[in-house]
């Protein structure tokens, strides 16, 4: 009679035993693993993304408008001039330190000049607005022109992120006023997709001289002098790439006109129809793509890629272990020996 040896009966089950043990770590690793990434892409679609859309404190940009033929009266030397080119120049500077993590402070320059460079026009503001809304916040010593009490409110230079098709409210820096930007439909410029928003506001008056014009120059009788006002009446058409916010284009068309004090406009002092110019626009339109680009990526293809690959891996490291012929044959043998020990 053969005996089997005590310690040969639990040889099989134990290193069955470890082998389960050594499979099941690297599925708890792929589970983990898979648990991680489908948490990175919830964080980077609805918290990283929406976090960071906050309108930058720094900034440093410029661009041109031009009126291929514009008229104007200037009112230094009082002559008329019809029919020049005349070029308009905005520049955007932040003041970063007077910022905050919810407000950006930026000045604008806007310049209007001939094409030899003398200046027509200028005005100057200082402005405070939410990061997030882009609406105006009134501290941080903001002006209009030499106005430090004016009182500045809507949208204070751009639509925020995610523009929708609606009306915003806008400040107007000709006519010191808030206006409805109304929205009007999608266009197309250079190939993107873009939101056209218009306003029409005035006319309003904006000056009062204080020096008075002789009759002549006003279509009245040479002996007579008068006091003369200015009224500005703006159109202002702006396209924006939603997603970004951004202005990628910009058309305004400028009717400025002296009144006498009964009321009559006697003298036209400035007719442009200003469009910013092609170069200016196609890198604006550079910048929306870069940005639509950063979205795809941060919102839509790592959170995409990084949500799949994770369902696959805690997919694999849940799915129930298929068992081997060699752990089934094992089992059978285990399952006859004590047949075997009793008939011994």
């Amino acid at each position: 009679m053969t005996r089997t040896r005590d310690d040969d009966v639990p040889t099989a089950p134990a290193a069955g035993g470890g082998a389960v043990g050594r499979s099941r770590i690297p599925r708890a690793v792929l589970a983990g693993a898979g648990a991680f990434l489908v948490t990175l892409a919830a964080l980077l679609r609805f918290y990283v993304y929406d976090s960071v859309l906050l309108l930058p404190l720094e900034q440093g940009r410029t661009y041109r408008m031009v009126a291929p033929a514009a008229d104007y009266f200037d009112t230094a030397t009082l002559t008329s001039h019809t029919g020049v080119p005349l070029v308009s120049t905005t520049t955007l500077s932040g003041d970063a330190g007077a910022g905050t993590r919810d407000t950006a402070v930026w000045v604008e320059f806007t310049s209007l000049t001939t094409a030899a460079g003398d200046r027509i026009d200028y005005h100057e503001r200082r402005a405070a607005f939410d990061r997030r809304t882009a609406m105006t916040v009134n501290c941080c010593g903001e002006y209009v022109d030499e106005d430090a009490g004016a009182r500045q409110s809507g949208l204070a230079f751009r639509l925020p992120f995610r523009a929708e098709p609606r009306s915003y409210p806008m400040y107007d820096t000709t006519l010191r006023t808030v206006v409805p930007l109304r929205y009007e439909q999608q266009e197309q410029i250079d190939g993107l997709r873009t939101y056209r928003y218009t306003y029409t506001a005035g006319p309003a008056k904006i000056e009062d001289f204080p020096e008075q014009f002789p009759g002549k120059v006003l279509g009245l009788p040479q002996w007579r002098s008068l006091g003369v006002s200015r009224y500005a009446e703006v159109t202002r058409t702006i396209w924006v790439e939603p997603e970004s916010g951004l202005t990628v284009k910009v058309a305004e068309k400028h009717r400025q006109g002296l009144r006498t004090p009964d009321g009559f406009e006697r003298r036209v002092s400035l007719r442009a129809d200003l469009v910013m110019s092609p170069e200016d626009v196609g890198a604006k339109v550079a910048d929306a793509r870069a940005f639509i680009r950063w979205v795809l990526t941060v919102r839509d293809l790592l959170p995409g890629l990084f949500l799949a690959t994770g369902l696959l891996l805690i997919f694999f490291g849940a799915r129930p272990r298929r068992r081997s012929g060699t752990e089934r044959t094992g089992t059978a043998s285990g399952g006859s020996a004590p047949q075997g020990r009793g008939c011994a």
